[in-house]
């Protein structure tokens, strides 16, 4: 009885211990590409969002969320629809480019919001 408590006691205590210990950090580059998504984004072929996410790397340099915000606005140009890499068709310019460079801030560069 006294093994087997013991081995049930082991057991748990296992359990318990590598519980707590599983919370991954989130993988910047799949939060990144939902929000992506989430804003409407779509990449022109052959682009794909994991080539935009560290093509989004290089705006980190700018300082912060509003001036890559400002300088995907420029971008997202409705007639540049077909022209740009990864437009957001159909969505509010303003709105899609905020939430790109809130995104590519937080998540592509690695800075609080």
């Amino acid at each position: 009885m006294r093994r087997t408590a013991l081995s049930a006691l082991a057991a748990v205590s296992i359990a318990v211990v590598s519980g707590c210990g599983s919370d991954a950090p989130p993988d910047p580059k799949a939060e990144w590409t939902f929000a992506m998504k989430t804003a409407g984004f779509v990449p022109n072929s052959p682009h794909t969002y994991d080539e935009m996410f560290e093509s989004a790397k290089n705006f980190c340099a700018t300082g912060s969320a509003l001036a890559i915000s400002g300088l995907a606005r420029q971008a997202l140009d409705p007639s540049l629809v077909g022209q740009t890499a990864m437009p957001a068709p159909g969505k509010d310019p303003d709105a899609a480019a905020k939430a790109y460079g809130d995104a590519t801030w937080k998540w592509a560069c690695g800075q609080p919001q």
